[in-house]
């Protein structure tokens, strides 16, 4: 009806497609006399590399249908933290600012680094995803975050952005020519240690 609104779900089967950027057009019919026919653009993304981490936890699938991987130890060749005596904080509490609880509800504490090996050169889209799980003030845990050695989130302070028990999460475009992204996390005297709730790594052949 004129004034409304349809909502329409497309679903695409990338089984055997070749990493790239694909381009369709969906046609929809009306009854209008003026623009019967109306063009919506779509494209799909298809990464050469895709890993999600649910750090400090089990795996996760997310509401998006995307699958977020139990944390490990990195080892040559594959992902995860470099840190051994890093630690694990947990928490049941609801998390606000997300439908995806799961994700911010644990953190790998004191990470120092995490690496990703085998990449494809590229542009990577690298989401990271924090919360603060201990009743902090702000101005208590800050520290900084590198990718690939450049300062993404200098002097990252989780409860002066958002709160306690809260989701924060920042999306970096990163481009990736020797194999392995590193995401370093540097502390800083008189603070609590780094965190890390989640990372998404996914290359981005339209960027």
């Amino acid at each position: 009806a004129a004034g409304g609104s349809q909502t329409i779900q497309v679903s695409v089967d990338t089984t055997g497609k070749a990493p790239g950027v694909y381009r369709a057009t969906l046609f929809i019919q009306t009854n209008s006399g003026r623009v019967p026919t109306l063009q919506v653009p779509v494209t799909l993304v298809v990464p050469a590399y895709y890993q999600a981490v649910n750090a400090g936890d089990g795996a996760y699938t997310d509401l998006a249908g995307d699958l977020w991987s139990a944390d490990q130890t990195y080892s040559t060749g594959s992902w995860g933290y470099t840190n051994s005596s890093s630690s694990v904080r947990m928490t049941t509490r609801a998390i606000s600012g997300t439908n995806d609880d799961k994700l911010y509800q644990s953190q790998r504490q004191t990470p120092t680094e995490y690496r990703f090996d085998g990449l494809p050169n590229g542009v990577y889209e690298v989401d990271l995803r924090f919360a603060e799980l201990m009743n902090r003030r702000a101005g208590t845990r800050v520290y900084d975050v590198l990718i690939e050695g450049n300062f993404a989130l200098p002097a990252h302070d989780t409860v002066a952005e958002v709160g306690i028990f809260a989701a924060d999460q920042h999306v970096f475009f990163v481009p990736v020519t020797d194999g392995q992204l590193n995401i370093r996390f540097v502390p800083r005297a008189g603070n609590a240690p780094p965190v890390v709730n989640a990372i998404q790594v996914v290359e981005r052949p339209d960027h």
